[in-house]
């Protein structure tokens, strides 16, 4: 039956879905199953897809690879990720274009990062370092990587020792993706010896020249496929299989051979050949033996000169101008349109062919060899010229044609952008008048006067504008139909701008009013999002040629009112989001019948919206979110026909108009945070296509019934619908509802039938406060994957819960009635995270084994507890375990059997004791012999076990562990099998008050914590730490010294507070000057700072060629130990520093004071601060420190005696020589605090 006879059964208005939802079925790309398939190989391809789509790696990797996982296990061999391994690695991995580098670089990259805390990936160096400032805005990518702060950075020598401060003594994993030059590495990564031990650099490169230049480690050629692996990835891309089938095998062996087994000629080329008849393949092989075999170049030019002109011509304008944009697909079809090509048909030739593809947040994107390859087009027909070319990017030649006048009618696209400033500091005008305000008083007017002509020089008001260009260079090129000029100024008659203009990118434009004369030529799209502009009277105008597609005012916060638009009959898209002065919409709007998109939201002071919707006939987007004075919508909203999202979250509507009911065609509605909607209009149930419906945070009382005939409905939200008790029984006719959440709503039970929501994969109650049964009928939620019933009040499970097949994730956190789990628990073997957390369940039942898929469970403060099944081994998926505040102090002998086990996380309270006569007696944690047999354990948090005597021996046997926290425990000893745990990071006897010695330890410590061990007498050797970077001492009152400090090389944080004196004495002489410049934290007994440290608050004066590198900042604080810790803080938090502009704190810091002494005499702190810390990067000329004590205060008894700030420029602590020879006025800063240290 075709659908004109499927029309006499549905009508029309449902046949019309259907069409709508083929063409969409149709856009997916699929897989051919032709008669000769064989069923398995297809079921393979599709699994393959499926878990390529869910996987959830930090580098997305192709949709499809072969030969890849064997190239990561050769690079896993090459480099030593051992946490022995003390040496920075460099691998290069080389090879011609188009071979796959950076995809077995996502590959690498994606297998290691576990291995490291900090990890950067800069994509396409070559080209994106071709730009002007292109080095520079990769440093700050870099940086921001690291920090997760986009630093000021004014040249590539600036960026590059920010980078030197940024990554000072960090292991770190870092990807440099296509570098063509020894120089773009030295600006992004620098010098071996800035880095931590064990960091890894992986340079992707074509030139091998360059990786023996930079002496790399390891270097990988990247090898073609070979034949076999060809084959496959061809037959993937050409055919939808992986194997060709028997009448192709041999013409595609020929095929693949050409290609030189390149695999992205092969996907290319395969892309080309997809849905052809076998003699067109015959026809495109005679054209690709016209190629030389290998050249890739040649083989990509076949598939372009098989698309037609226009589609040529989209390809160009997106390898050439579009890619620099990192631009949306929507974007790019505005853009199009707007220059009359049929834009969705052309993208989706040029993705099915696989020169295009679109990310996940659907920008667009094209390998580097292809855009290359589009670049060498453009040059090629005009003969390479600059002024005659037909598309301008690089910025460079761009300046040259503008300045030099080498403009051409052959220049089609421009695209320049000069990246906006950051947001400066609040100017010494806006300080003072603020301070007035909070003050007022005649004091604080004499101030004010006084403050609002202060100048400082770092507030010299900026320009508009980066860069000044005269329109009159714009002149010659009479076929300019693209240009971006992103925070450009232009000067001159803007009637001079070509006529051909279709779209114009003018963010950060310093007019005040939309230049008419953008209106009367073929403007069809008008961004100038970001400015300034404060009107648009110019829309208003008679004569219209009817071009103008798109108007972008997005972030024009002065933009005042809007004309009549009633000219612009073409007009598609209007957004004016977060035009914060607008008040109301013009009538006129209603007069765009052609209107697509019309976006206000977070217009806070919109208050009108009396348009008559009727005429916008086409509109599929109306965004109102955020309008928050809005209260009424028209009563003829359902006049708009073709209204697919209505987006009014957070506006002060009150009800929606019964007209509504017509919106036939609405796929999603959002009403979150419409406080005033108590009701929803009965006839809800009439928006049969509605998908997606958003009531959360609404003061709704109730759901009409009418809301199960939403058939097509997906996704419902609920949540924090404080008024809503009652779901109504027709939820259950919503077959198609896929999520459904209703947290924190009043809902006191669940209207769930057996067999009903067939679709739904995740359920949310979490926080219904009035929710405590969960009916029977739960079980037959038979698509469930995810269910959550956190923080309410059930008292049971039904048994049937068991019979959630598919279920992945639990959630039953502070269910504080429920005390039982069901046996049938055991019974939800597909069960992947369960979290428990805070319930007060008595057991856990022993069918509980039977859950082999488990991997996270969390039963923390769950403090009935009290044991474990001896089924709990039989979790043979289990990778973490949470029971910390639980009253478990047996773990049974099966738990050796937990051979997947990598976090066990099983601390009691308290975690120390608040005095040294404390005489509660510990609950012992038994661990049974089979617990050595946790060989995969990483992280072991066992403190306050209560494990007096000495340590299992069977702890020196974790093999894998990382992290052993064993704080508050009674043992007197450490077995000498501690030593032998060479991944051990992080050792913590925190409050160990009976350790008398520390035998040798692991020669991979980072950190070890012995704070408040009163007992401790003797420390062994600790020479052989190479990259031990904290070591907390505080309170160790019987340590006389500490053997091997000196060679401490990589030691960051030293906290003594509360040692003997003669300790501390021992230590001050070994404290040399390499080691006090690696300092960044040092603590211990002292009364006095050095003298040529500035007292009191200190004001920034800058001074000429020398930058400001660091802060040094001194502090003697004593406790009084009368005085009650409530808190009972590991640190003194008492003290903060203040960078002051005048009398406005623009940062305050609180230093890191670690270790609260015993003694109530005084301590010495003293805090480093590098140049990338915001206490430097924030302290500008003018400015001033100031060190104070908190105000309120968290301690009482904290006395503040004195203090110091110092400023290390460049040059003041750079020397590494001996300075023996030196007066003390030469002494870098590091000698100079070694000398004080020596004589103090």
């Amino acid at each position: 039956m075709d659908f004109e006879e499927h029309s006499k059964r549905f009508g029309e208005e449902e046949i019309q879905r259907w069409r709508e939802a083929m063409k969409i079925v149709g856009n997916i790309s699929g897989f051919v199953h032709r008669e000769n398939s064989v069923d398995e190989d297809m079921i393979e391809l599709v699994v393959k897809s499926v878990l390529a789509q869910v996987s959830n790696t930090p580098e997305k990797v192709g949709e499809y690879t072969v030969g890849l996982e064997s190239r990561v296990e050769d690079l896993m061999n090459l480099v030593e990720l051992k946490p022995s391994c003390d040496d920075v690695q460099i691998l290069g991995l080389y090879g011609m274009g188009g071979i796959g580098k950076t995809t077995l670089a996502k590959a690498f990259y994606n297998k290691i990062i576990a291995e490291f805390e900090h990890r950067v990936f800069i994509s396409n160096v070559r080209e994106n370092s071709s730009d002007q400032d292109g080095l520079v805005n990769l440093q700050k990518s870099f940086i921001k990587a690291l920090l997760r702060s986009v630093p000021e950075i004014e040249d590539a020598n600036g960026g590059r020792e920010k980078i030197r401060t940024s990554v000072h003594e960090k292991k770190i994993l870092v990807v440099l993706d296509d570098i063509d030059n020894v120089d773009q590495v030295d600006a992004l990564v620098g010098e071996k010896s800035w880095y931590g031990e064990g960091t890894v650099i992986v340079i992707t490169t074509r030139d091998e020249e360059i990786l023996r230049r930079l002496s790399v480690n390891q270097k990988y050629e990247v090898n073609c496929l070979t034949e076999m692996q060809a084959l496959k990835l061809f037959s993937y891309h050409s055919l939808g299989k992986e194997e060709p089938t028997e009448n192709l095998m041999e013409l595609s062996k020929k095929i693949v051979k050409i290609t030189g087994l390149l695999p992205l000629a092969i996907e290319v080329f395969g892309s080309h050949l997809y849905d052809k008849k076998e003699h067109e393949w015959l026809t495109e092989l005679e054209k690709l033996k016209s190629t030389q075999p290998g050249d890739l170049q040649a083989v990509l030019a076949l598939s372009f000169k098989s698309l037609d002109d226009e589609e040529k011509t989209v390809f160009l304008d997106i390898a050439c101008l579009f890619l620099k944009m990192e631009i949306k697909k929507e974007e790019v079809i505005d853009v199009l349109k707007g220059c009359g090509f049929k834009a969705e048909a052309a993208l989706n030739v040029l993705r099915q062919k696989s020169l295009v593809k679109f990310l996940a947040d659907e920008t667009i994107w094209m390998h580097d060899q292809i855009r290359d390859m589009g670049r060498q087009i453009d040059l090629k027909e005009h003969h390479g010229d600059l002024e005659t070319r037909g598309r301008l990017w690089d910025r460079g030649e761009i300046m040259n044609v503008l300045n030099y006048k080498k403009g051409s009618s052959s220049i089609q696209g421009i695209v320049l952008d000069f990246k906006k400033k950051l947001a400066r500091d609040p100017s010494a005008q806006d300080i003072a008048l603020r301070t007035l305000h909070d003050k007022p008083g005649i004091r604080s007017v004499f101030s004010y006067l006084k403050n609002k002509f202060v100048k400082f020089p770092a507030e010299e008001k900026p320009k508009s504008s980066e860069i000044t260009i005269p329109v009159e260079h714009f002149v010659p090129m009479k076929k300019l139909r693209l240009l971006q000029i992103n925070h450009v100024e232009l000067e001159g008659d803007l009637k001079l701008l070509p006529s051909e203009l279709k779209w114009i990118q003018w963010r950060g434009c310093p007019l005040k009013d939309v230049p008419p004369v953008f209106l009367a030529r073929q403007l069809a799209v008008l961004d100038l999002a970001d400015s300034g502009i404060r009107r648009v009277q110019s829309l208003h105008r008679k004569e219209m040629d009817g071009n103008l597609k798109v108007v972008n005012l997005r972030g024009c916060h002065s933009l005042e009112a809007i004309p009549d638009l009633s000219n612009h009959k073409s007009l598609e898209k209007l957004i004016l989001e977060r035009c914060m002065l607008l008040v109301k919409v013009p009538r006129s709007v209603g007069n765009l019948s052609k209107l697509l998109q019309l976006d206000f939201s977070y217009c806070s002071n919109l208050t009108e919206f009396l348009v008559d919707v009727s005429g916008l006939k086409s509109l599929e987007k109306l965004f109102l979110s955020g309008c928050s004075n809005l209260s009424v919508l028209p009563e003829n909203i359902g006049d708009m026909p073709c209204l697919k999202e209505l987006l009014l979250g957070d506006t002060a509507i009150k009800n929606l108009p019964e007209s509504i009911s017509r919106l036939k065609k609405l796929v999603k509605l959002s009403l979150k945070g419409c406080r005033s909607i108590q009701e929803l209009p009965l006839c809800i149930g009439m928006l049969a296509s509605l998908e997606e419906l958003n009531l959360t945070a609404t003061a709704l009382q109730n759901l009409p019934s009418s809301i199960g005939k939403l058939k097509n409905l997906q996704k419902l939200y609920l949540m924090h619908c404080a008024s809503l008790s009652k779901i109504p029984d027709t939820i259950n006719e919503l077959k198609s509802l896929k999520k459904l959440f209703i947290n924190g709503s009043a809902v006191e039970e669940l209207p769930l039938n057996p067999g009903s929501l067939p679709s739904l994969t995740d359920f949310s109650a979490g926080g219904c406060k009035h929710l405590k049964q969960v009916p029977s009928s739960i079980g037959g939620l038979n698509s469930l994957l995810d269910l959550e019933l956190d923080w309410t009040p059930i008292e049971t499970l039904p048994k049937e819960i068991g019979d959630l097949y598919f279920i992945r994730k639990l959630v039953l956190r502070n269910c504080k009635s429920l005390k039982v789990l069901p046996e049938s628990i055991g019974d939800m073997d597909t069960l992947h995270s369960l979290f428990l957390e805070g319930s007060n369940i008595e057991k856990l039942p022993e069918s509980f084994g039977k859950l082999e898929n488990l991997v996270l469970l969390r039963m923390n403060n769950c403090k009935k507890i009290k044991r474990l099944p001896e089924s709990f081994g039989d979790l043979k998926s289990l990778h973490h375990l949470f029971m910390q505040e639980s009253l478990v102090v047996e773990l049974p002998e099966s738990f050796g059997k937990l051979s997947k086990l990598m976090t066990l996380k099983m601390l009691k309270k308290p975690l120390f004791r608040s005095c040294e006569s404390d005489s509660e007696t510990p609950s012992f944690v038994e661990v049974p012999n089979s617990f050595s047999n946790l060989m995969s354990l990483e992280e072991l948090d066992a403190r306050s076990w209560g494990i007096s005597g000495k340590i299992p021996d069977v702890l020196g046997k974790l093999s894998s562990l990382k992290i052993l926290k064993l704080g508050n425990n009674y043992f007197h000893s450490l077995p000498s099998s501690l030593e032998g745990l060479l991944n051990l990071r992080e050792l913590s006897l925190y409050d160990c008050r009976e350790l008398k010695c520390l035998p040798p330890v692991p020669c991979n410590l980072e950190q070890l914590n012995l704070a408040n061990c009163f007992s401790l007498e003797s420390i062994s050797d600790l020479s052989k730490l190479k990259i031990l970077h904290e070591l907390n001492l505080t309170n160790c009152e019987k340590v006389d010294d500490i053997p091997g400090l000196e060679h401490l090389k990589a030691l960051e944080r030293l906290y003594m507070s509360g040692c003997n004196s003669k300790c501390s004495s021992e230590v001050k002489k070994r404290l040399s000057k390499a080691s006090l410049k690696m300092m960044v934290n040092l603590s211990l007994p002292g009364n006095r700072i050095p003298v040529w440290l500035s007292q009191g608050p200190l004001r920034y004066t800058t001074q000429p060629n020398r930058e400001l590198r660091g802060v040094i900042l001194a502090v003697v604080v004593a406790l009084e130990q009368e005085c009650k810790d409530d808190y009972q803080l590991p640190d003194v938090v008492e003290v903060q520093a203040k960078i002051l502009k005048l009398d406005l704190a623009l940062y305050t810091h609180t230093l890191h004071l670690s270790g609260v002494p015993r003694t109530s005499d005084d301590q010495l702190h003293i805090c480093r601060y590098p140049a990338m810390h915001p206490m430097v990067t924030m302290f500008k000329d003018g400015y001033t420190i100031q060190v104070t004590k908190r105000e309120p205060p968290v301690r009482q008894g904290v006395e503040l005696k004195m203090h110091g700030i110092h400023l290390v420029y460049e040059g003041d602590d750079d020397f590494k020589g001996e300075e023996s020879g030196f007066t003390e006025t030469q002494f870098t800063v590091s000698q100079k605090l070694a000398k004080f240290f020596q004589h103090c």
